[in-house]
């Protein structure tokens, strides 16, 4: 009898761009896991999380000017 391998899974989320030095934390297969009748509304929930987290790291950033402002009372 022979023992079947498990298939290794490459870690694939969350996506990143190739430049940057950082690998996928973990495996993420959205069309086994989420229903298909749900899997259109999560990747507009996700994207729209992608952007707010981005608004916000540009806020903070200064990028916008928003880092830099002083109190003058």
């Amino acid at each position: 009898m022979q023992c079947a391998l498990p298939t290794e899974k490459v870690n694939n989320f969350p996506p990143l761009p190739k430049f940057i030095p950082l690998k996928p934390c973990f495996y993420q297969d959205f069309e086994a896991d989420i229903p298909p009748q749900h899997l259109s509304m999560t990747k507009r929930l996700y994207y729209l999380w992608m952007c707010e987290c981005c608004g916000m790291g540009v806020g903070q950033g200064g990028w916008g000017g928003g880092g830099r402002k002083v109190c003058r009372c």
